[in-house]
């Protein structure tokens, strides 16, 4: 089991906590501790993912 704990958000809208990837044959987990005032869908469009309205 790991943890971490994200104690900076404060006024964020979107919390980003970890990133999940995958590298060769294996998954991985690493804590990301991001957070942004944008929406969702914005955040998701600065990440590359796209978005249909």
């Amino acid at each position: 089991m790991t943890r971490a704990t994200l104690d900076a958000a404060t006024t964020e809208r979107v919390l980003l906590p970890a990133e999940v990837y995958r590298r060769g044959r294996f998954w991985r987990i690493r804590a990301a501790e991001q957070g942004c005032h944008h929406d969702l869908a914005a955040t998701a469009r600065v990440f590359s993912v796209g978005i249909i309205d």
